[in-house]
């Protein structure tokens, strides 16, 4: 047969040949993907917020009378009651002189009377005319100075007592104390020298500051009663406690934007202290509509965040997307993609916007080979 003629019957053959070819090489070049589509679900609607914690009440313990440290009956680390002792200073001098005001009160109380009696005397005396109204007076000036001392000694008493009962320092408050600031033989001033610290462990306060953008969002729920906070502490572990809201600063800080607000938090166990850095979550309504994906579909560059859809042709789109708080393993997607949207999951490193994709459901890969896999390794056969 001429060389032209097998020629031209021969092409069709070849370009049908080339064709098969071609789509299976399309078909192989498709990079497999895992989706998952967006659903909606009512979960509770949490905000995070970077928290420290606080002590309810915090006391500074200080001596309020001079004197040398003679005892420190507590435990450095223990927790004590309100009234416990803490110190004593040196009780002789104050002692000393609670007795002798003791004996001055008594001493004018004793002038006293008798000055009353000589009023009563000279008073009788005055009547009756044989005692002048002069002496008379003079008498009853007496009476009323003693009086005076009687009560100025009877102040000085109490004021040596209120000294002596200071010289014993006790815990104003139930809480844990802390270490000894001033050993024992020492001389300690009054109202100036602190000689430890005492706080209250339970409740315990968790302080955060959400911007002025997130304090508007719980506006609408905090006027439906105070919002439930819990707290993760910096372990990862979240504390078995929950408490409430229970302060909300009276204005924003014009320099950082953000507005103090507080949390209280039973602490029964006393095992959190003042201090730590927690992350506050502060509870906006138990049950929420929202969107959701699983969080593996998001990825973030210097644009922001976003996600691969996957359309019903099968082909990726890239889109922005706003996120919310996460929720287990997804996230709360504010913008960005509708229910039933495909979002990729796996292999987000190997696909583009365009690109086809082909979908398989976890388990199908078990031979570990992409689409581009095969496509290497037929070439290779080839």
């Amino acid at each position: 047969m001429p060389g032209p003629v097998w020629a031209a019957l021969c092409l069709p053959l070849l370009l049908a040949g080339c064709d098969g070819g071609n789509a299976k090489l399309d078909q192989a070049s498709k990079q497999q993907v895992e989706v998952a589509s967006a659903a909606s679900a009512e979960i509770p609607l949490v905000e995070e917020f970077v928290g420290q914690t606080a002590a309810v009440k915090l006391v500074d313990v200080r001596a309020k009378v001079q004197g040398y440290l003679t005892e420190r009956p507590f435990t450095e680390g223990a927790d004590v009651k309100k009234g416990d002792v803490l110190f004593v200073i040196d009780q002789r001098p104050f002692q000393a002189e609670v007795d002798q005001n003791k004996a001055e009160l008594e001493q004018n109380q004793g002038r006293l009377d008798f000055a009353k009696e000589q009023l009563t005397r000279y008073e009788k005396l005055k009547d009756e005319g044989t005692a002048s109204v002069q002496k008379y007076e003079s008498t009853r000036a007496e009476a009323i100075e003693a009086a005076g001392e009687l009560a100025a000694s009877q102040a000085a008493l109490q004021n040596a007592k209120l000294n002596l009962d200071y010289a014993t320092v006790t815990a104003p408050i139930d809480g844990r104390v802390s270490n000894t600031l001033v050993n024992i033989g020492n001389l300690v001033s009054a109202e100036e020298t602190l000689l430890t610290t005492l706080v209250q462990l339970d409740p315990i306060y968790v302080y955060f500051s959400p911007s002025e953008e997130d304090y508007q969002k719980m506006v609408p729920f905090q006027a439906k009663g105070p919002l439930k906070v819990s707290m993760v502490l910096t372990s990862g572990t979240e504390f078995p406690y929950q408490g409430a809201v229970d302060f909300v600063d009276n204005q924003v800080d014009p320099n950082t934007g953000t507005i103090k607000m507080r949390a209280v938090i039973p602490n029964p166990d006393k095992t959190q202290r003042p201090g730590q850095f927690v992350t506050a979550k502060v509870t906006l309504a138990d049950k929420h509509q929202v969107l959701l994906i699983p969080a593996k579909a998001v990825a973030q560059d210097e644009g922001g965040h976003y996600v691969y859809v996957v359309g019903k042709d099968d082909k990726v789109n890239r889109q922005s997307v706003t996120i919310g708080p996460e929720y287990e393993s997804s996230y709360v997607i504010e913008k960005g993609v509708k229910p039933g949207d495909r979002v990729v999951i796996t292999g987000l490193q190997k696909v583009h916007a365009g690109a086809q994709v082909e979908i398989v459901t976890p388990g199908t890969k078990a031979s570990g080979k992409t689409g581009a896999d095969k496509q290497d390794a037929q070439a290779s056969d080839g």
